[in-house]
């Protein structure tokens, strides 16, 4: 059936949503804050995006595109916003004066502890009554932008990883979101989604480990084809290891990043990590990052890698590589990442026991 989507955000990833969905006969809002009107002015009185690629291809009609929250949210079966991890602070601040008891809201995806954080904001301004909220744990599409009324999608995902807070609603909201995205599976709580975000394992110990590179060659840098070498594979696999043993103690499944880049469709079916990245499924000859202020440093480290590394230490488990790593980009970007990354407290699990967490997770507040 139809649904009314208001997608939150104007770049690749909300771009892509917007006109796929659009052109799948759903009706599409797509709202930006007037700090971000620059990058959807075009469609403002266009109302239209070019979608090429894979997948469906065409001109999608918007049903409305505007920079007014209130009128975005008015008439929405479901809020989706499809923004970056360090603007899912401001989207809750945006949001709370016109959320509502009814409203749904599904990031796309939630990062690392997305949902969480926002049912932590709007539980703590008193606006998450009768409020239900979901993730995925990535984008259902690898796209860019190729021009402000155009976007093309490279990669459908085929799997993501998706839960509702509390978890009591997981049938009811993925009945919902699975109408829209067939794709999506179910697990057992947000904080298992926010564990499979990949962004942290795939991108942040390749770039540390090239980090000269990136900086001497001005640009010119291939992360997967000439970040990514067999040596550096093997140390995003004890990385990624150390994710699994966190899975493992909150009675999570573990799945390796390996299989779960190929249920996703990212990467063909091969023996070893390295391979698998070296014949990425879509094109692997992307530039960059051009510098290490890139997002797969200065989002998926405090953003990500520095939760994954808290949440261990509050359940008791070692992460040593983690740790490094996290050590190693402070440095390098003169930040304390540890200091003013997301924590168990920003997603409101602090002190909390394992089977506490469990219940919160499934209960609520």
């Amino acid at each position: 059936m139809k649904k009314k989507i208001t997608i939150i955000g104007g770049g690749n990833g909300a771009y892509a949503a917007a006109a796929d969905l659009a052109l799948s006969g759903h009706q599409i809002t797509l709202y930006a804050d007037e700090g971000h009107k620059k990058n959807i002015e075009q469609l403002l009185s266009s109302k239209t995006i070019r979608l090429s690629g894979a997948g469906k291809n065409g001109h999608a009609k918007l049903h409305n595109v505007t920079t007014d929250i209130s009128e975005a949210l008015s008439d929405a079966d479901i809020i989706m916003p499809v923004i970056p991890a360090y603007s899912q602070k401001n989207f809750a601040l945006d949001i709370a004066p016109h959320i509502r008891r009814g409203h749904k809201i599904v990031l796309t995806p939630g990062s690392s502890g997305g949902a969480l954080l926002v049912a932590r904001m709007l539980h703590e301004m008193g606006k998450l009554e009768g409020v239900k909220i979901a993730e995925m744990h990535t984008l259902p599409y690898a796209a860019r932008k190729t021009g402000p009324e155009d976007v093309e999608i490279m990669l459908e995902c085929k799997k993501m990883f998706f839960a509702a807070f509390p978890a009591k609603y997981n049938h009811e909201m993925h009945a919902l979101v699975s109408s829209v995205y067939p794709a999506v599976e179910l697990v057992s709580d947000v904080l298992e989604s926010s564990l499979n975000n990949g962004n942290p394992i795939s991108h942040v110990a390749p770039v540390i480990l090239n980090a000269g590179k990136i900086e001497y060659c001005n640009g010119e840098h291939y992360h997967y084809k000439e970040g990514i070498t067999p040596s550096v594979a093997r140390v995003v696999e004890k990385i990624d290891f150390e994710r699994q043993l966190i899975c493992r103690k909150l009675g999570y499944k573990t799945i390796p990043v390996k299989e779960r880049l190929h249920l996703m469709g990212y990467v063909p079916k091969r023996d070893t990590l390295y391979e698998s990245y070296r014949d990425k499924v879509f094109n692997p000859l992307f530039k960059g990052p051009k510098d290490l202020k890139s997002r797969y440093l200065t989002e998926d480290v405090p953003y990500s890698m520095v939760l994954f590394s808290s949440i261990a230490s509050q359940i008791g488990i070692s992460t040593p590589l983690m740790d490094s790593v996290i050590t190693l980009a402070s440095a390098l970007n003169g930040e304390d990442y540890f200091k003013i990354g997301r924590k168990v407290g920003s997603i409101g699990i602090e002190g909390m026991g394992i089977s506490q967490i469990k219940r919160f997770l499934h209960e609520g507040y």
